[in-house]
């Protein structure tokens, strides 16, 4: 069963890239984009030569600062970056010289220990919040790392509970005692409800799904959620209803998982100001909103980029990229266990199938993904030249919510974590995939 599950695991994963523009390489067949060479010379070029500061990880580090992959981390206002080290059950808490201050909790089932933590929220009194799926519940720690509370996502227990608690991101509610949260990705969604159909009861029911927000208040003994905003949803066909003698069965669990993929399907982009305000992206234009928990839009800042129409070249295009990508991402079933390389062929047929038959939206969405800096400003990423390359240029806005230019796409990346006085937090990855934490300082005028 424990392989089935690592198969499942890994099919959700994929299953959440594919309809997505994946990352593939340039097409020579596909023409280029004809807006691009206009629109470019709109932009305001900014330099990406940030001063580095200091290193947290590699194949040297100290045992603390020896990470599996990239994880969950944020900043306080004195500068800490709170690092979720969930391959050792710990949060790592290092300061802005990459020196140590602490660790928090371990591996366990207790109150204060981890099983199976995903993510970190951090406010900026230095109080933080972990999303622990084993436990299904959020554990609160003090701004000392002292365990403050447990509290339940739900009433439900096991996987079904897993599954239906699990959010996409969240965001740490400034000055309050509460989170705000994406709703669960469509496939742990799906999951929920075909575990739901099989065994009866269920877990914390989501308010709103990946394309929407609630605030989950964290003061009592169990999650209390609140629907703060949804985003534009598009029209998807329903997937056909399990068999129960599929229930059990991996490979059609996985086709059901994946059915009614769209390819280039808008992102919903978001992040939390300073000051509370909700910034969103969740259409294929440039049309970044903003508004407060539970309010109406009250500002849309734009650029002159139209999103590109979804022509049959690029249809087929990325058919054929997220096939090369998934058996990569699957690799050989070989290594994986006499049970999964049994299932694997299966699986496999059935995901490929389901690549094959995706349906396609109308548009290429330009924007790709949005972060809000520490001052209240923002870092909103492009695509690139490609219609499936999320690696584009990053334009950069003001507090006041002015354009301040762009970073060209070839060096820069948005940041991890943004912290105070312009550092900031990036992800890398050497040869051998060993990770470093490496913080940097920006300039003044992106901050």
């Amino acid at each position: 069963m424990q392989t089935s599950i690592h198969a499942i695991r890994n099919a959700i994963r994929n299953s959440l890239r594919i309809p997505a523009a994946p990352p593939i390489a340039a097409a020579a067949s596909l023409a280029s984009i004809a807006l691009h060479a206009p629109v470019a010379a709109q932009d305001r070029p900014l330099s990406e030569d940030f001063a580095e500061i200091c290193r947290i990880g590699g194949t040297t580090a100290a045992e603390w600062a020896f990470f599996e992959g990239e994880s969950s981390i944020g900043f306080d206002a004195a500068g800490n970056l709170h690092i979720l080290d969930d391959g050792a059950g710990r949060i790592v808490v290092a300061d802005s010289q990459c020196e140590l201050v602490r660790t928090v909790g371990r591996k366990g089932e207790g109150p204060g220990e981890f099983n199976q933590a995903t993510l970190l929220a951090v406010w900026r009194d230095g109080r933080v919040a972990v999303m622990d799926l084993g436990h299904s519940a959020y554990q609160v720690f003090g701004s000392g790392g002292e365990f403050e509370r447990f509290v339940r996502m739900g009433t439900g227990q096991g996987p079904i509970a897993i599954f239906s608690g699990m959010r996409r991101a969240i965001r740490a509610e400034p000055g309050g005692e509460a989170l705000i949260a994406q709703g669960p990705p469509a496939a742990a969604q799906r999951m929920s409800a075909i575990l739901a159909q099989q065994f009866g009861g269920g877990g914390q029911e989501a308010g709103v799904d990946d394309r929407g927000l609630e605030r989950l208040a964290l003061a009592g003994d169990v999650v209390s959620a609140t629907p703060v905003l949804q985003g534009w949803q598009p029209t998807r066909e329903a997937a056909d209803e399990l068999n129960p003698a599929d229930m059990t069965n991996p490979t059609a669990l996985i086709g059901n998982m994946m059915d009614g993929q769209y390819g280039f399907e808008p992102g919903f982009h978001w992040d939390l100001l300073p000051d509370g305000t909700i910034v969103w992206s969740d259409s294929t234009a440039y049309a970044i909103k903003f508004a407060s928990p539970g309010g109406p839009v009250s500002d849309v800042v734009e650029r002159p980029f139209a999103p590109e129409p979804v022509t049959e070249p690029i249809r087929q295009q990325l058919i054929e990229r997220s096939l090369v990508e998934m058996e990569e991402a699957l690799g050989d079933p070989q290594g994986a266990g006499e049970m999964a390389a049994a299932l694997m062929p299966g699986m496999m047929a059935t995901m490929r199938k389901s690549v094959e038959e995706m349906k396609f939206r109308d548009e290429v969405p330009v924007v790709r993904r949005l972060k809000a800096s520490w001052n209240g400003g923002l870092w909103v990423q492009r695509r690139g030249e490609e219609p499936w390359d999320d690696d584009g240029p990053i334009d950069v806005f003001g507090p006041e919510r002015n354009y301040v230019g762009t970073f060209d796409a070839t060096n820069a990346r948005i940041p991890a974590a943004f912290g105070p006085d312009g550092v900031v937090a990036y992800w890398e990855f050497d040869e051998l995939d060993v990770p470093t934490i490496v913080l940097m300082r920006l300039p003044e005028e992106v901050r």
